[in-house]
């Protein structure tokens, strides 16, 4: 397909999205709108545990792991039969666990076994339930119940319930092991096994994205993603940031605004746009603009936050002369999230 028809793709119009169920909307991304859901739902019939197990796992990304284990486990007591409530659990407690110092965790890391294990009994064809216990059996050291062997039976088992998530998982774990081009491969496997799962095209167009890999057939996929299921945000983000990095900037226009129609509460490309040209140092106005503008709306949970797009701001301002605007969003970054350690060197470099 030649490039002018990629183009073509672009423009052709874009499907509404209706309000869909707490499930649906949270797998899409939409946390803030499955979280209002869920409260509206729970307000209504406080029993209702479809409706708190996802509540649980929007505030689990939240942050809000009390909250979250609470929401879970009423959720569990009001549907134990509930394999998604009982997974929400098991997540609820593996966050916690990692909130907190060694001799707690191992309370709640048992507490997430006995949970997932739980779900995976209701539903044994249960994907998270799947992955959260190779996570747990490869990283939980063997006194709190890790095993080895264990990973790879689930592993294994993950395979055969759905192989493109298998292959993002051994994805995941390659990449954790500094393993690029076992990961890179994986991705790969992972798209052959489902070549119409935007999931796994996305994780394969990210990969591709670079310059030195296969930024073209990166942008095909991204295109075609963003075509059949126009919700999902990687796509569009794939896209902002080559079209940032090509210096391509009527169709990176076209993608933002294309990008905020299909959903106008996930800005994610707006901010990928800005980073990509804050990091190749050109168009600095460019980038502020499209950094202000994915700040005029509060952040999708579990997007970029807004602490970040305040210091890629400060980045832009500082790039064109404008020291003091700099200054002031990169200490007001730092001051929302002292983690910003890359925005920490920044604001001391720039008050001398």
């Amino acid at each position: 397909m030649k490039l002018r028809c990629w183009w073509m793709l672009v423009l052709l119009p874009v499907p509404a999205l209706a309000a869909d169920d707490p499930a649906t909307l949270f797998d899409r991304g939409f946390l803030r709108r499955a979280g209002t859901l869920c409260e509206q739902r729970l307000a209504a019939n406080p029993n209702d545990a479809v409706a708190a197990a996802f509540l649980s796992r929007v505030r689990a990304d939240q942050g809000q792991l009390d909250e979250a284990i609470r929401l879970a486990t009423s959720a569990v007591a009001a549907d134990a039969k509930s394999a998604d409530a009982q997974y929400a659990l098991s997540e609820a407690q593996g966050r916690k666990a990692q909130s907190v110092g060694m001799l707690r965790a191992a309370g709640y890391a048992g507490k997430l076994k006995k949970s997932a294990e739980a779900a995976l009994a209701l539903d044994p064809r249960h994907v998270d339930a799947l992955e959260i216990l190779v996570d747990f059996h490869r990283k939980a050291p063997g006194i709190m119940g890790g095993d080895k062997k264990k990973a790879a039976e689930y592993l294994e088992r993950l395979m055969q319930v759905d192989p493109a998530a298998g292959w993002l998982k051994q994805a995941s774990i390659a990449f954790g092991d500094k393993d690029t081009t076992q990961g890179g491969q994986c991705y790969e496997r992972a798209f052959a096994q489902a070549p119409q799962s935007g999931r796994a095209a996305v994780a394969l167009a990210s990969w591709l994205a670079p310059r030195w890999r296969d930024p073209a057939r990166a942008e095909k996929l991204a295109l075609q993603v963003t075509q059949q299921e126009p919700w999902r945000v990687g796509g569009w983000q794939v896209l902002a940031a080559l079209y940032a990095f090509q210096d391509r900037w009527d169709e990176l226009e076209s993608v933002l605004q294309r990008s905020e129609a299909s959903e106008p509460t996930h800005l994610a490309a707006w901010f990928q746009a800005g980073r990509q040209l804050v990091v190749n140092g050109k168009e600095p106005a460019r980038a502020e603009r499209y950094l202000r503008h994915y700040l005029s709306r509060e952040p999708e949970i579990g997007g970029p936050s807004a602490a970040a797009a305040r210091w890629r701001l400060g980045q832009a301002l500082e790039k064109q002369g404008r020291t003091a605007e700099a200054t002031a969003e990169i200490a007001a970054a730092v001051k929302a999230d002292p983690k910003l350690e890359d925005a920490k060197k920044d604001l001391k470099r720039l008050k001398g």
